[in-house]
């Protein structure tokens, strides 16, 4: 059995939570990390539920060793924090930065569909984003790619393939050709580059999700900055063609 607590501890740290990750931290066979990922992926929400103080400071000799903290030498209420997030604001501010993102209550989405027959989630995400990212080059007159941090290989497989899939067949409201013009190629990025456009990405979801799941922001929240780059189609439509919620 492994303990949301130290999920959780980890994914604060800022680790991606991978088959490859569970496998190797908890020695675990595929199947059970494969399934394990499955169920947190299923219930996202525990991601920001605050856990018992006592339980996290029972596993916390063991977190730090498989996910050491990237941002222990920072003190969240200290001077140097605030000017980090000042800086990041400023960041923000100076780059011409528009925002795309999506975000599915899969609670909600089997209540309404069930679980049987759907498409995947990642299909389903992967198609609205696409579209919206299409309806983005299309109104800027360009083509554009795909970058997405690397996880592991079955995940990385999984998501090239939906994207030459809505490529193949379009979407529900592009055509193939459309997409074949507008959307080149799909990138996969190891962590390891440091790729300052995925590193700059990450700063984006957490507070987002916490938007979508009505869970207060972070002291330091980026999320008013972040909303005001989110893409609007040029319509003043930012829930439609920025951050689209599926309830």
């Amino acid at each position: 059995m492994i303990p949301n607590q130290i999920i959780n501890i980890a994914i604060e740290r800022g680790y991606n939570i991978t088959v490859d990750f569970i496998i190797k931290n908890f020695n675990v066979s595929e199947e059970a990390a494969i399934k394990k990922l499955e169920t947190l992926n299923k219930n996202y929400e525990y991601n920001y539920k605050k856990d018992d103080e006592s339980l996290n400071i029972l596993f916390s000799e063991f977190v730090d060793m498989i996910a050491p903290n990237k941002f222990a030498e920072i003190d969240y209420f200290d001077e140097e924090y605030k000017l980090f997030f000042q800086k990041i604001k400023e960041l923000f501010k100076k780059v011409e930065l528009h925002v795309l993102a999506v975000s599915i209550n899969i609670d909600d989405f089997e209540q309404l569909y069930g679980n049987e027959e759907t498409n995947q989630i990642y299909y389903i995400s992967l198609q609205l984003l696409m579209e919206n990212y299409n309806h983005f080059l299309i109104s800027n007159n360009a083509c554009g790619s795909v970058y997405l941090e690397s996880t592991d290989s079955g995940s990385n497989t999984t998501l090239q393939n939906l994207f030459h899939q809505l490529k193949a067949t379009g979407t529900l409201f592009y055509s193939k050709e459309s997409l074949q013009k507008h959307l080149t190629t799909i990138n996969f990025i190891p962590k390891s580059d440091n790729n300052l456009g995925v590193q700059f990405a990450d700063f984006i979801p957490n507070p987002l999700a916490r938007e979508a799941l009505h869970i207060q922001q972070k002291e330091y929240t980026l999320l008013p900055i972040i909303k005001k780059c989110l893409y609007d189609g040029k319509l003043s439509m930012e829930s439609r063609f920025g951050f689209k919620i599926v309830h």
